[in-house]
């Protein structure tokens, strides 16, 4: 029976080990471009959709007004104008920050959104003709950038869902609560009963991702007179891996 060197056998396993290593290393490789293009993607996604909805009803708008009410309708068409160039400059800005990364950011650059631009977001769904009503409860101090930007964009998608789903909707709500351990969500609207599902699709897929990287829970369906978003968002990330599994 012929016998291996044993600087041989050392050498297979030596080998063998560096294989295992590289294909750990391809693998994380992998799944951090599997992260980063999903990023991009419902960062563009939230951007888009709700932009391009709200340019929409409110170039309908205008076109139903245009004889009759001149002046609103002139109004709508520079609505129209300020979204158009809005979602542009975000779109360029987050761009920017996708490639150079927030600590290599340019400082000239305008941060992610947070929940100080609500405001502004739901003026922007006031204009389209939607009775908007927004609460906020608890302290919202201390809370992550990530945290906000993922309420923002949850807000932001539901309100794109009523714009391009519900015409029939006339009134949204918009509630935030913060507890001691949680941060619940909420955005419903009156578009009437099977109002159609919008929010299945790519909207659907970022808001669960978006939640599920704070190991959250979302809920996106028909209510008895419209359609809700709620999400759940544990302020302690070890209390979310407990309540979900």
């Amino acid at each position: 029976m012929r016998r291996s060197h044993p600087s041989r056998s050392r050498h297979r396993r030596a080998s063998g080990g560096d294989q295992l290593v590289e294909q750990d290393r391809d693998g994380l490789t992998q799944l951090a471009v599997t992260a980063e293009r999903n990023r991009i993607a419902r960062e563009m996604h939230d951007i888009v959709a709700h932009n391009l909805s709200v340019m929409i009803a409110l170039t309908d708008g205008a076109a139903l007004t245009l004889e009759r009410d001149p002046a609103r309708a002139r109004a709508a068409i520079d609505q129209v104008a300020a979204t158009g160039r809005a979602a542009l400059a975000e779109m360029r800005n987050t761009f920017a920050l996708l490639r150079s990364g927030l600590e290599d950011a340019d400082p000239t650059l305008h941060p992610e959104p947070n929940l100080a631009d609500l405001d502004a977001l739901l003026e922007t769904a006031r204009s389209t003709g939607l009775q908007v009503t927004y609460q906020i409860s608890g302290s919202t101090e201390g809370l992550s950038t990530g945290l906000q930007l993922a309420v923002f964009r949850l807000v932001q998608e539901g309100i794109t869902n009523t714009v391009k789903h519900a015409p029939r909707a006339t009134r949204l709500q918009v509630s935030i609560r913060r507890g001691q351990e949680d941060l619940r969500v909420v955005v419903d609207d009156n578009g009437g009963i099977g109002s159609p599902p919008g929010a299945i699709g790519q909207g659907l897929i970022g808001m669960r991702e978006r939640v599920s990287l704070h190991n959250g829970r979302i809920f996106a369906g028909a209510t008895t007179s419209g359609w809700r978003v709620s999400a759940w968002l544990p302020l302690d990330r070890q209390a979310g891996r407990t309540a979900r599994t």
